[in-house]
């Protein structure tokens, strides 16, 4: 649950993707002449199975993170506002998670259209209005009421949340939008995991995000399993929808063009002096082999020079990716 900053720059080329192509090969298994050893070997594989799917059952809602934090269930809530239902019927702490959730909508998705721009606006203001629980408690108290730092109603009334909290609160929020949400974890951590208008998933993690004082870290938003390998757990998600989305990319959504390597320099140091956490840049044509190793010969300098002769981002870090669009 480390937060780690930096500046990341994509490095987006205009290319055909190589199909790969998966040849599953049958195999038959040879039995042998003796019907006990087939029953035998047949009880064999029956017991080797029902392990391996134990062992491979994922549990969402009602998982637990950090020994204090579980994931809940916010169905009741996102049914109700995406069938025009009347809340009245929900429990009381669901009634003011409606009433809080429709509020964040409507403020955060003002004047948006698309269901990706409904997102990133979603998103910015989770990565705004929420803060980090500083001292990792399972609980804030805010006017004498003890709330928990793991649950939409808990986040969005006490404006402080643990990593669950970031992760519930996104899936509800995006759940009445209409769109399906998992929230992928591993023992210590979560995120989300969205699928957006294009039938694709992306994988967007806000506790990351969320640096504070307004500050937002776009390298943890709309990643896929190739630009976010180095963020989150993958092998933590071998139960859930592959995140290969391209199209609603944040590297690839924020892309400008460049005529060749040597706009890159200048382009960087611009992003370093405002700050930016991520900066992404796309050739209008397929490199060439020498123009992606003159790239990262130019990133690996910058690297050093950032390190070396910027004051307070000596120790950031500068990392670059190849993605094709």
């Amino acid at each position: 649950m480390k937060v780690i900053k930096g500046i990341a720059i994509a490095i987006i080329a205009l290319a055909s993707v190589a199909a790969v192509v998966l040849i599953a090969i049958n195999m038959k298994m040879l039995h042998n002449e003796s019907g006990n050893m087939n029953a035998f070997i047949d009880r064999e594989d029956d017991r080797y199975a029902e392990s391996q799917k134990k062992e491979t059952e994922f549990i969402e809602d009602g998982a637990v993170i950090g020994d204090n934090y579980t994931i809940k269930s916010t169905k009741a809530i996102s049914d109700a506002y995406v069938n025009g239902q009347d809340p009245s019927g929900l429990s009381e702490e669901d009634k003011k998670t409606y009433d809080l959730a429709v509020k964040v909508l409507d403020e955060a998705t003002k004047g948006k259209t698309t269901i990706y721009e409904k997102e990133l606006g979603v998103f910015e203001w989770i990565a705004k209005n929420i803060s980090h629980d500083a001292d990792q408690s399972t609980r804030a108290v805010l006017n004498d009421e003890v709330l928990p730092q793991d649950t939409p109603y808990g986040v969005l009334t006490s404006k402080s949340a643990v990593c669950v909290g970031y992760a519930t609160t996104f899936r509800l929020l995006m759940n009445m939008l209409g769109q399906e949400v998992h929230i992928p974890h591993s023992e210590s951590h979560s995120w989300d995991l969205v699928q957006l208008d294009d039938n694709e998933w992306y994988l967007v993690d806000i506790y990351n995000a969320a640096s504070g004082g307004g500050n937002i870290d776009y390298q943890y938003f709309n990643v896929n399993e190739t630009t976010g390998a180095d963020r989150m757990d993958l092998s933590m998600m071998s139960h859930l929808p592959r995140a290969n989305g391209k199209k609603y990319l944040y590297q690839v959504q924020i892309a400008k063009d460049v005529k060749d390597f040597y706009q890159i320099p200048k382009k960087l140091k611009k992003a370093i002096d405002k700050k930016k956490k991520v900066v992404s840049m796309r050739f209008k044509t397929k490199p060439t082999e020498e123009q992606v190793l003159m790239t990262s010969q130019i990133i690996e300098s910058a690297q050093t020079r950032v390190q070396e002769n910027v004051a307070d981002m000596s120790t950031c870090y500068l990392s670059s990716s190849w993605c094709r669009d």
